[in-house]
This record gives structure tokens, C-alpha cells and sequence, in this order.
């Protein structure tokens, strides 16, 4: 059946029926005791208007889905908290029941379809039944520690499904993360005997929930992209009636691509091909299309898949004319990857650092901008507050209040180029967007001067986010209120320009492991900016206490070996290591750690190459009053990688696997 749009008699017929207390009453009455087979008149009430009224999407929709709302979710949750327990018996979900639950779930809380909740006591109803439905589970696996007896796996499935519905809005997805389900889904993961439903909603729910911390617990990333893998292709075969499920699988797996584990594991699993067809064989711009293409940008950030993508020549000409495309979101996306595979280049950054050093008693050229705001536009409230108070401080403040497309992403590029600041507004929406990585990645590369800006209540940055923020200092602006906030933010600009304008300059050749030269010294000297972060520029009034031509006495070589396998190293075989390959600047950073974290320490440099090289410079500034030169940083990653296991398909495949499916 077609969607239709015209709001017929017939509809105003089902909707009154649906809204009924005659439909409450038989819905109770077939879940009490499922019949094999339904009435005539059970058929029509339970099957047939419910289902007409899914595929109505005319304007007036949404007020219909909320008077179905308003009829009946009060009675649901009771049904739910009355008649199920999670303990066996369990309700009897035979094919009758199973499609009367269907029909009503997916009216109620289809909200991934565009349904969205207009009122405030259905959101209230809604968060009771999320909690109704976390005791089922809960009560489920306490009733099956080992395995969920196979009775419960439809029961299970389908209170997930509303848990996935939920997942979607942007107010429940909050309500469902202070439930804490994280530890319940895993132990429906555990116990459902590898149900791929159940698999499917579990990973799709955790997909929002999750932090970075969760993700790196559960250690099974493979698992997760099998499972995604395996339904995409699944769904993709199955056509067109299946169109709005890989919809929803796609956007769910795009929220999971915000973590490194993800993204690595869907490349070297092969799933780019599949993301590939969505891109170029889907019809609807804004259903599997958008969301694959949103996957492949965040993809696009592991260096040999944008390299693979770049030769694809196929796939980019495609990609240029949804660049030129009528449809915004898709223009953006299509635009951004375009920007990123071509202009966001290792070559931006080698004529970065080739620039040369400004020379000593030159003034800096002032900026055009002040401060450049980058935020995710969920954040956009508490942005523009701060925007307003800044204006009225005379600051000069480059923003982008509108979705970026077109060339505006060259404009983004010169915001950062040419601001004196750049504050990064750090939420799970900033983190989750490939747009913000995109700006954050680009002003580390740049080596400006960042500011992070926390915007949500509680919120700890992690993943990719965590590692090019670690080295700054935040402003929390929930935590101290955002007057105080507003107040630390304007002093730290003042320390860091009072920092900057007072700056001894040492030359890079002067600047060795332990030999600095003495701020008493009457000849110039220069820190170049590739070699200590803007923000740690040391003051004049500094007192460095190595001489300038004192060279500390490194410790004796270690007689200790170490094993082949790095896993099994000690603390002091990781010491040994760095002394035996001439890497001492590095034993301050590493201090403490074991050949497991060492190994965890190197996958994440492989993953942030550029972020890592910046963050253990900033430390071994803040250490050792010296720097770390590239070289050191590429010997560590070459003279470790030696002792870092092989693991079959490891490898990525080569371009001809991406190009092949075209």
C-alpha cells in the first residue's frame, strides 16, 4: 500500500475507533488469551485501522498520532505494569498478539518516522513506560541468569523495539541514559543466545547511551559491526519493503561511528561497499542515502579509507552532484566529504609546519576574528548566549548560524585560520557530529588556540573528542553557572594573550632533549609554534632551572629483556624499551604504564596520529621544560610497532574492493 495524504471519512472512522475505550477492551481481551485465528470485527478494530492510519501523511498527521497518543498510552503502561511480570509464565505471544502489539507500538511510538511528541504528558507517559519496560527486562534476566528461556524472546524484542523508538527523540534519549541500561542491555546481549533481533535493537539503543568508557567495557566492537553489517545487506536485499528498517539501522549505526572501535572494525569487516550501494542506488535522498553518506564522512577520518574513497572515481563523481543537490542536508554532507577528501590534507598540514618561524621582536599580525565558536547547532541556546555577552564585550566572534553547505566549509576553514581563538563547545551532539570533528581536527592541525567550552550538565569528554581537548584547560559553563563561566572564559583569554605577548622565542635548533637555553641570555630566542602549543608558551618571568649548557646525566642502559609479545611487558620493561631505543624524553608520559596500556597507547596514536603527537609534546613541555621532536614521535610508533601482534584482517582491503561493487 502506498502513503497517502488525503484525509478521508474512512479515517476519521479508524481514528475514532482506535481512540475508543471498545479498543482498549479487545486489545485486553486477545492478550489475556491470544486466539489462533481473529474475528472479523477483533481483525478490523486491532489490524486494519491501525495499519491505514500508519500509512496516512497528510498535514494533519501529527495531531492524529497525538489524540492516538492521548486515548492511549495511560492504559498501555498499566496493561504493561499489571499483566507483565518478566516471570514465567510469560505473555503469550503467539501470531495474533504478536501483530495487535505491533499495530499499537508502532502507532504510539513510531517516532523514528517523524512522529514527534508534541505534548508534555506524553512525555510523561512515555518515560513512566521506559521504566515499566526496564523492571520487565530486569525481571526477565533474573528469571534467566544463563539463557532467556526461548518463550521470552518475542516479549524481549519488542519492549526493545519501544526502547529503540524512544532512542530517537532527542528529550527521551536523555530520560533513557539516566536509567543507566547500559549493564541491561549487556546482559540481554549475554543471555539471548546471539538473537539477532534482540542483538539488533540491544546495539541500536546503546548506539545513544553509550560513552566512550561503556564501549571500551564491552569489548566486543566486532560483534557490533557483524551485526550491523549482516542486517544492512540483509535489508538492502530485501527491497523495497524493507526501506524504512535500513533507514533506521543506518542512522543508528551512524550515531556508533563517533567511536574509534566502530570505525576501524566496519572498515576492516568490508561494510564500506554496502554504504557505498545506499549512497549511489537508494532513491530517497533523505532515507538510506543521507545516513550512509553521514557513515562514510566519519569513515573518512581513518587515513587509508579516505584514501581508498579518494580513488574511488566512480563514487566521487557521484558524490559532486549531490553536492550540487536541491536538498540541503545532502548537500552538506556531500560537500563536507569532498572538503575533507581533497582540501583537509596532509599537505595542509606540511605547509602548515614549513611555514616559517616569525622572527624575534616581529609583532603577530592581528587576526581578523577574535574568536571562532564552533558548536553543534543542538547546542545553539547556550552558544548564542554566549555569543550575545561577547558582541557586548567588543569581541570580534565569527559563529555559523546556519546549516553549512556549499563552499561554507572553505569559509570555516578561514574562520579558524584567521581567529585569534577558537572556542569548541564540547556536548555529545558536538562529539557525535562529523561537522564539529571536522572544525576540531582542523584548528588542532592548525595548532590555534582552543578553548573547550563544556555545554551540558556533567558531561566529560571522550573518544576522539577527549584526546584533542585533553591538553587545554575547560570552562564548564553548567558546573559554575554562566556568569562565573563567563568571567573565567574572559580571564583565560587575558592570561593566554598576557602569556603570548611576553613569550621568550627559542630557536628549534637550541631546543634538544636537555639543553635550553637560559631566559638570561642576551640573544634572541624563539619557540616555534609547531613545538609548544600556544597555550603553554612560557612567560619571561618563568624560571627555567637547566642551564643552557648542562646536559642531565640519562640513566645507565637496562640490562632487563623484554618479551617479543608487548602485552606481557612490566613497568619496567616498558622503561627498558624506551632506554634501549633512545626514547627517555618519553619516560615521563609513559611513567606507570605496563605493556597493556602501552599497546592501548599506541592503537590510539595510530588512530589520532597528529592529536597524540600535540598531546605528548604539551606533557613533555609541562615535564621536562623541552619538546618532542616529530622525528622521536615517529621512531616511538616505528621501534613499538615491532612488538605489536598481528591479527588476521587487520589489513585494509585494497581499493578494488571498494571499487568493485560499483
Amino acid at each position: 500500500m502506498a502513503h497517502y495524504s488525503e484525509f478521508t471519512q474512512y479515517l476519521t472512522v479508524a481514528i475514532d475507533h482506535v481512540c475508543s475505550p471498545r479498543y482498549k477492551e479487545m486489545f485486553e481481551v486477545v492478550a489475556k488469551d491470544p486466539p489462533d485465528s481473529v474475528t472479523m470485527e477483533q481483525r478490523t478494530l486491532l489490524y486494519l485501522h491501525p495499519n491505514n492510519i500508519s500509512w496516512y501523511n497528510g498535514d494533519q498527521r501529527q495531531n492524529v498520532i497525538e489524540k492516538i497518543r492521548s486515548a492511549n498510552l495511560k492504559w498501555f503502561n498499566n496493561w504493561l505494569t499489571g499483566y507483565n511480570t518478566g516471570q514465567p509464565p510469560y505473555v503469550k505471544w503467539n501470531s495474533t498478539m504478536e501483530q495487535a502489539v505491533l499495530h499499537l507500538t508502532n502507532l504510539l511510538f513510531r517516532i523514528d518516522f517523524g512522529d514527534i511528541i508534541t505534548s508534555d504528558e506524553s512525555y510523561k507517559e512515555c518515560r513512566q513506560i521506559a521504566d515499566t519496560v526496564k523492571g520487565i527486562l530486569m525481571s526477565v534476566i533474573e528469571s534467566n541468569p544463563i539463557t532467556i528461556d526461548q518463550a521470552a524472546i518475542p516479549y524481549v524484542q519488542i519492549l526493545l523495539q519501544i526502547l529503540f523508538y524512544f532512542s530517537v527523540d532527542n528529550e527521551l534519549a536523555i530520560y533513557l541514559k539516566s536509567l543507566e541500561l547500559v549493564n541491561l542491555m549487556n546482559e540481554l546481549l549475554r543471555t539471548s543466545n546471539n538473537d539477532n533481533e534482540i542483538h539488533l535493537h540491544a546495539y541500536r539503543i546503546l548506539a545513544v547511551i553509550l560513552a566512550e568508557e561503556d564501549l571500551k567495557q564491552l569489548q566486543n566492537s566486532d560483534r557490533i559491526a557483524a551485526v550491523f553489517i549482516d542486517f544492512i545487506k540483509n535489508t538492502i536485499d530485501g527491497g523495497i519493503s524493507h526501506a524504512g528498517r535500513l533507514h533506521n539501522i543506518l542512522r543508528s549505526l551512524k550515531a556508533l561511528t563517533q567511536h574509534e572501535q566502530i570505525r576501524e572494525e566496519l572498515i576492516k569487516q568490508n561494510g564500506s561497499p554496502l554504504f557505498l550501494r545506499c549512497v549511489m542506488e537508494d532513491q530517497d535522498l533523505l532515507k538510506a542515502k543521507l545516513p550512509a553518506l553521514e557513515i562514510i564522512l566519519a569513515l573518512g577520518f581513518n587515513k587509508d579509507f579516505a584514501i581508498l574513497l579518494k580513488d574511488n572515481t566512480k563514487f566521487m563523481s557521484y558524490n559532486r552532484t549531490l553536492a550540487s543537490s536541491r536538498e540541503q542536508t545532502i548537500q552538506r554532507v556531500a560537500t563536507a566529504l569532498i572538503w575533507k577528501l581533497e582540501k583537509d590534507s596532509d599537505i595542509v598540514v606540511k605547509k602548515i609546519e614549513d611555514e616559517p618561524s616569525i622572527p624575534s621582536g616581529t609583532k603577530t599580525a592581528k587576526k581578523q576574528y577574535d574568536i571562532m565558536i564552533s558548536y553543534s547547532h543542538s547546542d545553539t541556546e547556550l552558544c548564542h548566549r554566549i555569543l550575545a555577552s561577547l558582541e557586548k564585550d567588543n569581541f570580534n566572534v565569527w559563529i555559523d548560524s546556519h546549516l553549512m553547505h556549499g563552499a561554507t566549509f572553505d569559509a570555516m576553514a578561514k574562520a579558524i585560520e584567521n581567529s585569534e581563538f577558537i572556542f569548541v563547545c564540547m556536548s555529545d551532539a558536538y562529539k557525535q557530529s562529523s561537522f564539529c570533528e571536522m572544525e576540531a581536527s582542523y584548528a588542532i592541525k592548525r595548532q590555534c588556540r582552543i578553548i573547550p567550552l563544556v555545554m551540558t550538565s556533567n558531561y566529560k569528554a571522550d573518544g576522539w573528542l577527549g584526546v584533542l581537548t585533553s591538553p587545554f584547560i575547560y570552562i564548564d559553563f553548567p558546573k559554575l553557572g554562566f556568569d562565573k563561566a563567563y568571567e573565567e572564559l574572559k580571564k583565560q583569554i587575558q592570561l593566554i594573550r598576557m602569556n603570548h605577548s611576553t613569550s621568550t622565542v627559542i630557536k628549534q635548533d637550541n631546543l634538544h632533549h636537555n639543553i635550553i637555553p637560559s631566559v638570561n641570555d642576551s640573544s634572541s630566542t624563539i619557540i616555534k609554534q609547531d613545538d609548544l602549543h600556544p597555550n603553554t608558551i612560557p612567560s619571561i618571568n618563568d624560571k627555567l632551572k637547566t642551564s643552557p649548557n648542562l646536559d642531565v646525566k640519562k640513566e645507565p642502559r637496562p640490562l632487563v629483556e623484554y618479551p617479543h609479545f608487548i602485552d606481557r611487558w612490566t613497568e619496567q620493561h616498558v622503561k627498558s624499551f624506551l632506554l634501549d631505543k633512545d626514547l627517555d624524553i618519553l619516560l615521563p608520559v609513559l611513567d606507570g604504564m605496563d605493556g597493556q596500556l602501552l599497546h592501548q597507547t599506541y592503537s590510539i596514536c595510530q588512530a589520532n596520529q597528529q592529536a597524540m603527537f600535540l598531546s605528548f609534546k604539551e606533557d613533555i613541555v609541562k615535564s621536562q621544560q623541552t619538546t618532542l621532536t616529530l622525528k622521536e614521535y615517529l621512531t616511538f610508533l616505528k621501534e613499538i610497532k615491532v612488538y605489536i601482534p598481528y591479527t588476521i584482517g587487520n589489513q585494509l582491503n585494497s581499493p578494488s574492493a571498494v571499487c568493485n561493487i560499483m
